[in-house]
């Protein structure tokens, strides 16, 4: 490993490590706020498994998070490592478009997919998480809900972030917008102070709806699978469902009730990958998740470690691979309910090879070709790519977008999840008095019918927020995954690489420096792309920078934490079974130990 440099002095906790690592053996739980992670391990408390305090700790965010533009109106990637049976368990947590949304209706309306309601989805969260909960977790819906019910009713501290993003002028601007986000989030037409406390009632009652659903189903002899689906029910058929439909209707979206009445998130199983005796999860191609599988498929081939952390080298493979993973997301990675994805070939160690032959050490191109998997071919014959809207300035990643949470617990139950509600705040809108405010993601779709991503009914966009689980030697040994957009893939790979390539801690794996590239169409419409543009944080030498300048990066320093991204991993010592986890400190990231 390279000697960092003597710019940057050693932390108390490690070399780069300014917070301390969390430690624990009984169980440990990491996210995006204090209270968020303290909901989750006041479950532990009272004898929960991972999978309740994941749902609790995500119930929480997603009252107190829309500065992560999360929302319990948004859509979450949620991953279980079941220790009973040694598996890794996967659930559909993206909502999907309306029965009336098709291609050819928003090219001859609009000719394009407009900001505002017709790019939303239904609401995907709610019914992930009541399906794990059902399945895998131990707790009843009124138990996990707990302290999300209480932040909602009776308020909790409006804390630095929160009053921040609402005060921006783009979030401000669209609250005022909509009367009834205006009414929640602006009381007496401002934002909160600071401190003070944000209250939610009508998001309260929604949630209180729910609990008394499930308390009149067990009354009623029901057992706690069909009693928590009573829960869920009210949300996708109840009273709450056909307010939330009406106020979509009088805002002018294409939904009717049955979009809402018929949504599922059905089980299904994760994919996977090895990388130098490592296996990691992610869940199916409705998320990017796969394009950090075959970046590690790629970077395979290569002595990462013997280059040296940060040294010009492994920054430049670690570009060019993942430019060539995301050149296949852009070609086959949709909701494979609607589009045949290739994903036994994607993942082949020998397509990831052809791949790997096009990665020029010495150069860096303006952009890559996707490959032929089927046909086991490097560049896909013939392929001309999608022309993108014009550039005329550098837009940034989206800052503040997404959450992250973890959990193990005694038994070594493990949960890696990844909620959010794209531009909730920014775009979206609170549904009439329901307190739900809703997701954009559906702007993450295409209007071009030869793109695996492209709009259609009931099809769910591919979304950005990807999770992973990873195994060593059968066990489990981390959970992984950030807030970001595009980054996610990306300082996902720069984490992982950290503990695994290089040997650092897991604090020390989360604050070191990190990079983000931009050479591919970003997720949300107009998919702008920014060829070779490569943003670095500015704690590297000038020597990287310039280094990788040679090489043909068009590089941006963004200051010492400028990839905002906000990780909790939490990391099992496969020796000890000691957990340990570190906490971003680019967001207000917290981890828990016990």
């Amino acid at each position: 490993m390279t000697t960092p440099s003597t710019a940057y002095p050693d932390g108390p906790q490690g070399t780069y490590a300014h917070r301390p690592m969390a430690w624990g053996t009984r169980g440990m739980v990491g996210g995006g706020t204090q209270l968020t992670a303290q909901s989750g391990m006041h479950i532990l408390w009272q004898g929960g498994n991972a999978v309740d305090a994941a749902v609790a700790a995500a119930l929480a965010a997603g009252v107190m998070e829309p500065s992560a533009h999360y929302s319990l109106g948004g859509e979450v990637a949620f991953l279980f490592y079941d220790r009973e049976q040694g598996q890794v368990r996967s659930v559909v947590g993206q909502g999907w478009a309306a029965r009336a949304a098709t291609a050819e209706r928003y090219l001859e309306t609009w000719g394009e997919i407009p900001a505002g309601v017709l790019s939303t989805t239904v609401p995907g969260v709610i019914s992930a998480l009541l399906t794990m909960l059902s399945h895998y977790g131990t707790m009843s819906f009124s138990q996990v809900a707990a302290s999300a019910l209480g932040f909602a009713r009776d308020g909790f501290p409006t804390y630095r972030l929160l009053h921040r993003t609402i005060g921006s002028p783009d979030r401000l601007s669209n609250l005022q917008r909509y009367p009834d986000s205006a009414r929640v989030y602006l009381p007496n037409g401002q934002p909160l102070p600071l401190g003070s406390l944000f209250v939610q009632r009508e998001l309260a009652s929604t949630l209180s709806l729910m609990v008394e659903a499930e308390r009149q189903a067990l009354q009623a002899g029901q057992g706690r699978e069909d009693a928590i689906q009573a829960a869920r029910d009210v949300f996708y058929k109840g009273d709450v469902a056909r307010r939330m439909v009406k106020a979509l209707e009088d805002l002018g979206g294409l939904y009717t009730y049955e979009d809402f009445a018929e949504y599922e998130s059905p089980l299904e199983t994760p994919i996977s990958t090895t990388y130098r005796g490592y296996e990691i999860f992610t869940n199916r191609t409705w998320t990017q998740g796969i394009c950090l599988l075959q970046t590690l498929n790629i970077l395979e081939g290569y002595d990462l470690g013997a280059l040296g952390h940060n040294s010009p080298e492994a920054v430049h493979l670690q570009v060019e691979a993942l430019k060539l993973a995301f050149a296949d997301r852009e070609k086959y990675v949709g909701d494979p309910d609607h589009w045949d994805v290739p994903v036994k070939a994607l993942l082949s160690k020998d397509y990831a090879a052809l791949r790997r032959g096009l990665l020029d050490p010495q150069q860096a191109p303006a952009a890559y070709s996707p490959g032929a998997p089927d046909q086991m071919r490097a560049v896909a014959e013939g392929y001309q790519p999608a022309q993108t809207a014009p550039i005329p300035e550098f837009v940034g990643g989206d800052a503040d977008g997404t959450t992250y949470l973890a959990t193990v617990d005694a038994q070594g139950n493990m949960v890696s999840a990844t909620p959010s509600s794209f531009a909730g705040l920014s775009q979206g809108m609170i549904l009439g008095d329901t307190g739900i405010l809703l997701n954009h993601r559906g702007c993450y779709f295409w209007l071009d019918p030869d793109n695996a991503n492209v709009i259609a009914p009931r099809k769910r966009p591919r979304t950005t927020p990807c999770t992973f689980i990873v195994l060593k030697d059968g066990q489990p040994f981390m959970t992984l995954g950030t807030p970001g957009g595009d980054s996610q893939p990306q300082s996902c790979l720069q984490v992982f690489n950290n503990m695994v390539d290089f040997g650092f801690n897991v604090q020390d794996a989360v604050e070191a420096p990190r990079f983000c590239g931009y050479s591919f169409p970003r997720s949300p419409w107009p998919h702008r792309e920014y060829p070779n543009r490569l943003e670095v944080e500015g704690r590297v030498s000038q020597g990287l920078l310039d280094a990788l300048r040679d090489l043909g990066h068009q590089i941006e320093s963004v200051g010492p934490w400028g990839v905002r991204n906000g990780f909790a991993p939490i990391l099992v010592n496969p020796e000890t079974g000691v957990y340990h986890g570190g906490a971003d400190p680019r967001k207000e990231s917290v981890m828990l130990g016990w």
